[in-house]
Parts: C-alpha cells; structure tokens; sequence
C-alpha cells in the first residue's frame, strides 16, 4: 500500500484544478523532496511492521524535526497531497512536547508535481508517556484563493530507537472545516533528533 502525504483545505478552499503551479519563495518541498518524504516515511512503516524499529522510553529533552501531512483532504482529486515540515521540543522528564507544522506546499498525481504553496501553519502540543506521545495540532491554512481552512487534528505515535538516532513516528486524524462543510481527514508524520 502506498501511503500519501496531503494536507489542504477542502476541495471548495484549495481545488487543484483551478490553481496554477508555484515557483515562488516558499520554503515547501520541491517536488523531489515531496517524493523522498513519501518515501522515508513508507520505510519506516515497513520497519514498524516487521519489527525491525523497535520503541524506545527516552529521557532528557529532544529537538525533533521531519514533515508531516493529512490526506482525504480532496473528494475530486484523491492524489491531492501536500506536505509540510514538523518540528517538535520534546521534554520526556516533564512528558510534554510543543511544535510547529509549517512551509506547506500541495502536490498532485504520483510523481507529487507541485502545484502551489500554502500559507499558514499548526501548532502542535501534547504529552509523552513512556515510549508513546499523543498531541495536537491546530491552525488555519490556505492556498491564497480563500481565507482556508480550520484543520483540528489528533497526532498518535511513538518513538524509536533508529541504530541510535531517536525517531517518532505516527499516525493523524480529525477535522477540517471550510465554513459549514467539515470533513474527516487523516494522516501521518515522522520526525527524528536534530
């Protein structure tokens, strides 16, 4: 199963079909780096499933960083993706954890064309236990054709030991919501020790 990276307003807030493809200043993934992403992030699920990344209980703190990405975002266009950097300061002795999701770019078809940049970012908070986190992940985004979309997202994960480099990876689900219409969305991000 080839999983995809998307995160974008509903199809009213941020239709491919009508957007022209982005060459500006943003700081989103070229279209390569989108692909690498997928890429990364479909080995680590690979090694989680066969057992070959095992959990770890880490202490101290951490400063984390990868990208994350939310799908079923597009009813029109299911190869609608867009992807964007996760940072996160992890305080394991306090169980806490603060970060940001942002540089967001969308991307089409599977070779991820990129298609245009979005503006905006998530917030993401939540707790640590053990060698699991759960956190949240709130914020407005937009592809600059309407004021966006609010996304309400639930990040479940945990983290690993990658032959000493401390790695989380996880799951997304929630919300988005474009005015009246609110639409289930899912997802997942990786991030690993800065």
């Amino acid at each position: 199963m080839t999983l995809k990276f998307a995160l974008a307003a509903s199809a009213a807030c941020l239709a491919l079909a009508a957007c022209n493809s982005s060459n500006g200043s943003s700081a989103a993934l070229t279209s390569a780096e989108a692909q690498n992403v997928e890429a990364t992030y479909s080995d680590y699920a690979d090694r989680i499933g066969t057992g070959d990344l095992t959990t770890t209980v880490p202490t101290g703190q951490a400063s984390m960083s990868g990208y994350m990405g939310v799908s079923n975002v597009n009813p029109d266009d299911p190869t609608t993706t867009v992807m964007g950097e996760l940072a996160m300061d992890v305080d394991f002795d306090a169980g806490t954890l603060t970060g940001k999701g942002s540089n967001f770019g969308i991307y089409s078809g599977d070779v991820l064309t990129k298609e245009a940049d979005v503006t905006g970012s998530l917030d993401v908070a939540g707790t640590v236990s053990s060698s699991d986190m759960s956190a949240t992940a709130t914020g407005t985004m937009s592809d600059g054709s309407s004021a966006g979309a609010d996304f309400a997202l639930d990040m479940t994960g945990s983290f690993y030991d990658d032959a000493g480099t401390l790695t989380a990876v996880g799951d997304i689900s929630g919300t988005m919501t474009d005015g009246s219409d609110v639409q289930n969305v899912d997802g997942n991000y990786y991030a690993t020790e800065n």
